[in-house]
């Protein structure tokens, strides 16, 4: 069951009318029904045992921290190793299921054994449906629960809804346990909350099924054949995948989002507006949000406070003065955050070539701030103009494309390649801007209609994310509007999802690109 499929949101409704009759107290059951139903619909059935080993690891671990037993000196040493195990458990599942790439590329260079030609085939079991995202949430349950910021959760088939809860299932987000807490309080049925949730699931479908398929044609007709397709055209790919890239993730978020709202449930946000960022680090706290922020909370954060970095940031201080001492500790405590998230993704290319470039990036500007704040004084910029605005979120966005080749590359090679072959657009035979205006386009299995379209849907996200910026919430300036204004706009926005999506019979729409993560 895909969550852009009319049975998903057959199931919502259903699932939704039901909620709101069930006693109060019985609705998180109605929730826990739900997600094995849409787990059992949507993934491998016996794959649901690895999110049970998860789920017990840390309700034994928790639990058995927060007892009167680890209150002993004795007890508390239990405690810690069970929190080691419960976290190891969970490490482990996902190394061997979900980083097959990892462990197989290392275990050949090590000359442990030959893999096959697919490196997969060596493991015969697949992994979890959304096994990177409830992983973290498991650990950091787990953190939260040692650390004291949250009590441990007595019921443990309350704590599996909240590992399984079924939206947040295919591609995050990454809740924490407070976050999710309201999964068992009781939900009165709320307008606000179920016309929201809707408007918020219609608006996912315009991003999946109206821009982001039809970028994808376009790119992976690109990517398939980049033997015929030189020059212009790999410009084309570089600057369209991250708008499919935010389409299609930012458009499954919609759909999570809206629908756990319809339940009266407030999943934390994963986007705002990234390619609005001016600098690289801005663009990753607006992207991936969740995702970013785990990191920071339960990896980089506790590495800075442990002693060895406390010690290590005392002496590059007194070695090298106080600003390139902070510095240098910054760089170590960024580079194994970003080393982490790049293995997170499962495979080498990503720490490689995604994590080690942003790094690189975001540390050449760290130390190069001063240096540009001089040049753009000397030069008389006046920053806070839009013009100026403009070229930095271009520059950014320039940034984010080449990184993100390697998302969308086989391997870091080709990814290299890729761009390295960028500059043939100098050569005078592949710098025709025309030829994909020629009736070459039809080779992708789209028309020049479909163009325009994807012209108009980038536009109307443009302005959604304007109101965003201003407003907060587009939804929320729509709901101050005139009624007939409103209902002109929804009803608008069905009409192009139900004419131009790409769905059907004839059409399987592609998995979100990050629910393979």
């Amino acid at each position: 069951m895909s969550i852009t499929s009319f049975s998903y949101l057959l199931m919502v409704f259903l699932g939704g009318v039901l909620y709101y009759i069930l006693p109060k107290s019985w609705q998180w059951i109605e929730l826990l029904i739900m997600s094995f139903i849409f787990y059992f619909m949507a993934a491998e059935p016996y794959t649901v045992i690895y999110l049970l080993v998860s789920t017990m690891a840390a309700y034994v671990a928790t639990n058995y921290a927060a007892s009167a037993r680890a209150k002993e000196q004795k007890g508390r040493k239990i405690a810690i190793v069970l929190g080691i195990i419960a976290v190891f458990i969970n490490l482990l599942l996902w190394f061997v299921l979900k980083g097959t790439d990892i462990w197989v590329s290392l275990s050949y260079r090590l000359g442990i054994f030959k893999p096959l030609p697919d490196g997969n085939n060596l493991m015969p079991y697949v992994a979890s449906l959304g096994m990177g995202y409830y992983t973290l949430q498991v650990i950091g349950y787990i953190l939260d629960c040692y650390w004291e910021n949250v009590k441990p959760q007595k019921n443990p088939c309350k704590l599996f809804l909240f590992v399984c809860f079924f939206p947040q299932m295919t591609t995050g987000p990454i809740s924490r346990y407070h976050q999710l807490e309201t999964l068992y309080e009781k939900h009165r049925f709320s307008y606000r909350n179920v016309s929201f949730g809707a408007q918020r699931i219609l608006w996912g479908f315009f991003k999946k099924l109206v821009l982001a398929e039809r970028a994808g044609l376009i790119v992976n007709g690109i990517w398939g054949n980049l033997n015929e397709f030189t020059g212009f055209w790999r410009w084309v790919a570089l600057l369209l995948f991250p708008v499919q890239m935010y389409a299609d993730f930012s458009g499954c978020m919609d759909i999570v989002i809206g629908t756990a709202e319809i339940f009266g449930i407030k999943l934390p946000e994963n986007f705002n507006s990234p390619f609005f960022s001016r600098t690289a680090q801005e663009f990753w706290q607006r992207w991936h949000i969740t995702l970013g922020t785990w990191a920071k909370d339960y990896v980089l954060y506790p590495l800075l406070k442990c002693k060895i970095m406390v010690r290590f940031s005392k002496f590059t201080k007194k070695k090298f003065g106080k600003r390139i001492g902070k510095f240098l500790a910054t760089a170590v405590g960024m580079f194994v955050l970003w080393m982490v998230m790049g293995l997170w993704h499962g495979a080498f290319k990503y720490v490689i070539g995604v994590s080690l470039w942003y790094w690189v990036l975001l540390m050449l500007g760290e130390l190069c701030a001063p240096l540009f704040r001089k040049a753009n004084s000397f030069f008389r910029i006046p920053e806070d103009t839009f013009s100026w605005h403009l070229v930095q979120s271009i520059r950014t966005y320039l940034i984010y494309a080449v990184g993100a080749t390697f998302f969308r590359a086989p391997s870091i090679g080709e990814g290299v390649a890729f761009i390295v072959g960028l500059k043939e657009i100098f050569q005078e035979e592949t710098c025709n801007p025309w030829i994909f205006f020629n009736g070459s386009v039809k080779e992708f299995g789209i028309t020049h209609q479909d163009i325009n379209v994807m012209i108009v849907a980038v536009l109307i996200l443009l302005i959604v994310a304007i109101l965003r910026e201003r407003y907060g919430f587009a939804r929320e300036w729509m709901a101050k509007q005139l009624f007939v204004f409103r209902w002109f706009i929804w009803l608008g926005l069905f009409a192009l999802v139900l004419i131009l999506g790409k769905y059907g019979p004839a059409y399987n729409a592609a998995e979100f690109i990050y629910q393979r993560f």
